[in-house]
């Protein structure tokens, strides 16, 4: 178990810090993460299959793709093969969607500038 907040894993970590934690993976020796809604996955070599609760398909990502988690479910991460993947807190909304969907249902979003 890495830390409380419901990421555990049996692979092994090359570094770790509040933002990020990079995890070197193996065929047949899936990353498992729970509770991560909203976290990113990132492939930073070779190429990780995912597999997401109540998703109909899996995600394959390679070498600088990015994923992320839909739910608070379990998540599976494997390689094919090897690699390494960082998964990020939180994904933030990206200012020019944000712009966009305050023009297209403005009377349904509410952005507050901070």
């Amino acid at each position: 178990m890495v830390g409380s907040k419901g990421l555990s894993c049996s692979c092994q970590h090359n570094r770790s810090d509040a933002m990020h934690t990079d995890h070197e993976l193996r065929s047949e020796r899936p990353l498992r993460l729970e509770k991560a809604h909203a976290k990113v996955i990132e492939c930073l070599s070779g190429t990780a299959w995912i597999t997401a609760y109540a998703q109909f398909e899996d995600c394959v990502l390679r070498s600088g793709e990015r994923y992320t988690i839909p739910n608070d479910g379990l998540v599976l991460v494997e390689a094919v093969g090897s690699g390494h993947i960082r998964v990020h807190g939180t994904a933030a909304p990206r200012p020019a969607l944000l712009r966009w969907l305050n023009l297209a249902l403005p009377h349904t979003l509410h952005i507050r500038n901070t």
